[in-house]
């Protein structure tokens, strides 16, 4: 006897005359077993911080000690939505027994209706975010009341496509996973290379503030720029979102006006500068500041290195910024009572490896080679990533 093969789905014509919509409370209960932190045997505990944007995975986690207060119990295939901040786009699925933060919801799928495979995917759709941000409530800290989205109604496919569908984006999942196990050697790659060759005690070890270009002679603290000197629009304040490891991730949208600039005396950020974060996480991360199209300035939480290109790079500086040894010492010589900082003065004084110009250049040359397979690496998850995301909004 012949088995009939299941006809093939295709996405870009998605036929979906004889689907069905559903309200939320069909698809998915929410799950409101509660539990005392100090009083459980469970060991692991999921806040939202621990979850990550557009990602269906749970890459980190605490303990019960970390918490106080009731939290909600979560169980194998749950999924951990974050009613507050909806627009964050924080859904994972629980792979263990735990308590998770109450500022979440735990949504367990209907299997008569949704295929728990393919629900938390149906989570991450555009169809489904944009209505659980429309439904939040609040100003500061939005929030998503249970008796407002379980009345939101959605179409889904039926049950006997949502197994194929289910399977497709998991294979698409499966791919990325695979490109983050190769970024993470790429990076590990790039950070051990990183102190082999910058941390060697053939190097000279000299003052941080060595590098600084001879009419400056030191490192230059940030502008201290209040709330009432800022502007709409002029000239780009650089602040500590903007500084990553290694990378400017150009992420604030502050400004002060050409006024304010000469009236506040501020320094002005070139393209080419090294730019420090003097807070964490981690404190001493720097990047090379690229040219943006705009005048610049930084916030006083950072400082600028200008080098001196006669005896230094400013890629070497970058990378040695960077290195677990730099960033560890920095660590220790923070201070602080709320927040933790480096003094800016502290961390001119502090002893680094400094080679002469060519050991620097081929310092640069072989971290320069780790670092665009970092980049490749990073830009296949990228795009993966969008294909994911597009597939999920074309189902839903």
């Amino acid at each position: 006897m012949m088995v009939e093969e299941k006809e093939k789905i295709n996405l870009k014509n998605l036929d979906k005359s004889g689907w069905k919509t559903w309200r939320f409370d069909e698809v998915a209960t929410k799950v409101s077993e509660t539990v005392d932190p100090s009083e459980t045997d469970l060991d692991i505990y999921i806040g939202l911080e621990h979850l990550d944007a557009e990602d269906i995975h749970i890459r980190r986690r605490g303990v019960p000690s970390d918490v106080t207060g009731g939290k909600l119990k979560c169980y194998p295939g749950d999924v951990i939505f974050g009613k507050r901040r909806a627009y964050q786009r924080k859904a994972a699925v629980v792979d263990f027994k735990g308590i998770c933060s109450a500022h979440a919801f735990v949504l367990r799928a209907i299997p008569e209706v949704i295929d728990p495979k393919l629900f938390p995917f149906f989570l991450h759709s555009d169809a489904f975010m944009h209505r659980a941000i429309d439904i939040s409530v609040g100003g500061l800290s939005p929030t998503i009341n249970w008796g407002q989205l379980k009345e939101q109604e959605f179409l889904l496919p039926p049950k006997d496509q949502q197994a194929q569908l289910a399977e497709l984006l998991w294979a698409m999942d499966e791919v990325i996973e695979r490109e983050r196990e190769v970024l993470d050697k790429t990076q590990i790659n790039l950070e051990v290379r990183s102190s082999d060759l910058i941390w060697n005690s053939n190097h000279n070890l000299e003052p941080l503030v060595s590098f600084a270009k001879g009419d400056l002679n030191k490192l230059v603290d940030g502008d201290w720029i209040e709330s009432k000197d800022q502007s709409e629009q002029g000239i780009r304040l650089l602040q500590l979102a903007d500084i990553g490891v290694r990378e400017f991730i150009n992420k604030s949208a502050r400004f002060i006006s050409e006024e304010t600039f000469n009236r506040l005396r501020c320094f002005e950020v070139l393209p080419d500068d090294v730019i420090i974060a003097r807070m964490p996480d981690p404190i001493g991360r720097a990047c090379i500041v690229p040219e943006i199209g705009e005048k610049m300035i930084t916030a006083v939480d950072c400082c600028i290195a200008r080098v001196d290109q006669s005896h230094s790079l400013n890629k070497y500086l970058m990378y040695l910024l960077n290195t677990r040894e730099f960033l560890h010492k920095a660590n220790l010589l923070a201070s602080g009572t709320t927040r933790q900082r480096i003094a800016r003065k502290t961390m001119e004084q502090m002893k680094v490896p400094k080679p002469n110009l060519t050991f620097q250049e081929e310092i640069v040359e072989k971290l320069d080679a780790f670092s665009r397979s970092k980049q490749s690496a990073d830009l296949k998850i990228s795009s993966s990533k969008a294909l994911q995301k597009s597939l999920i909004n074309q189902i839903f």
